[in-house]
């Protein structure tokens, strides 16, 4: 497997600070090897969030960690299965009524071809045996008989056929429902996202107002609700201002300070410069550059996502610049 890697997020609020001569970058501990949980798409666009393990909770695997409201979806489900129930008993009942209406036809070509060869038969006499009139009226039964046997044939076969199309109509309709029920219950059983690994939930931030996502929240299809991260491995990401982006320099040396740990500095060193400038809507119009770096923790201490820090260039590294 290859090696997972967490990210230690420094986010820049308006800009970086220059203080006695220090460049100094505020920002908050994030991972990047992350599960990610985002909101689903529905068919009202936007879905409320239910219901979230507590940030910080540690999740095993398999544990639910966010449900977003599947109401919708629910009386979508119930709908669909009485619907799906009823048009199995109509289903049941064109079956019986299709077999007594095919019993019928038969019924009716069979006596139609008993009568029609007894008027063979009859008209098959001789006119010596036979008063005129008796001789013509079965001449007359004999054709009825040929007329009335056609008619039942053609009925039995319109019959099997009107019946056919009308049971597979029926089993179309079925396939559909069933269809859209199995449909259904899949995005139900994607309102509610369960954990792939063990690790601390982390809850995601509000991408128009930076707040952290809660409980009852409205959120869009795709936003980041909440991420559970690995613990192997930290490197450092910090959004530089476009102002204090021309005074950085890959390898330059910083310090990182994490609020939880103000006493314990850290060595951390940049290793990559973005060359794109992007937007951060929840900082104002201006543009920021996202910038990485590695850094020591030499005293082993716990550091999880979520904490807050600084990362500052000394006196010394701004003039190397």
């Amino acid at each position: 497997m290859s090696k997972i890697i967490l990210a230690v997020v420094m986010l820049l609020t308006s800009s970086s600070l220059w203080a006695k001569g220090s460049i100094i970058f505020s920002g908050q501990v994030k991972a990047g090897d992350n599960q990610t949980f985002f909101s689903p798409k529905t068919d009202n666009w936007r879905v409320q969030v239910q219901w979230m393990l507590p940030e910080g909770e540690i999740a095993k695997e398999g544990d639910l960690v966010v449900v977003f409201d599947g109401s919708s979806i629910e009386s979508t489900i119930e709908q669909t299965t009485t619907s799906l129930l009823a048009a199995e008993e109509e289903q049941f009942r064109l079956q019986g009524k299709a077999e007594q209406d095919i019993l019928e036809a038969t019924f009716n070509h069979k006596r139609s071809e008993l009568t029609l060869e007894k008027a063979r038969i009859d008209a098959k006499v001789s006119k010596e045996h036979l008063s005129e009139y008796d001789y013509q009226q079965n001449q007359l039964n004999y054709e009825k008989a040929l007329v009335e046997e056609a008619k039942t044939k053609e009925q039995l076969q319109q019959t099997k056929i009107a019946n056919n199309v009308a049971l597979n109509k029926q089993k179309l309709t079925i396939s559909q429902l069933k269809q859209t029920l199995s449909y259904n219950k899949n995005k139900l059983g994607k309102m509610g996202l369960r954990a792939e690994r063990s690790g601390p939930v982390i809850y995601g931030n509000h991408p128009w107002n930076g707040e952290k996502v809660f409980v009852g929240m409205t959120a869009q299809p795709s936003w980041l609700i909440a991420e559970i991260p690995s613990l192997n491995g930290l490197y450092i990401e910090a959004w530089v201002h476009e102002v204090d982006y021309q005074h950085l320099l890959l390898n330059a040396k910083a310090t990182l300070t994490l609020d939880a740990y103000q006493s314990l500095p850290m060595q951390a060193q940049l290793t990559e410069i973005s060359t794109q400038p992007e937007e951060r809507k929840e900082w104002g119009n201006d543009v920021y550059y996202r910038t990485t770096f590695s850094f020591k923790n030499p005293q082993k201490v716990k550091i999880l996502p979520g904490m807050s820090g600084q990362i500052s260039f000394s006196d010394s590294v701004k003039e190397s610049l």
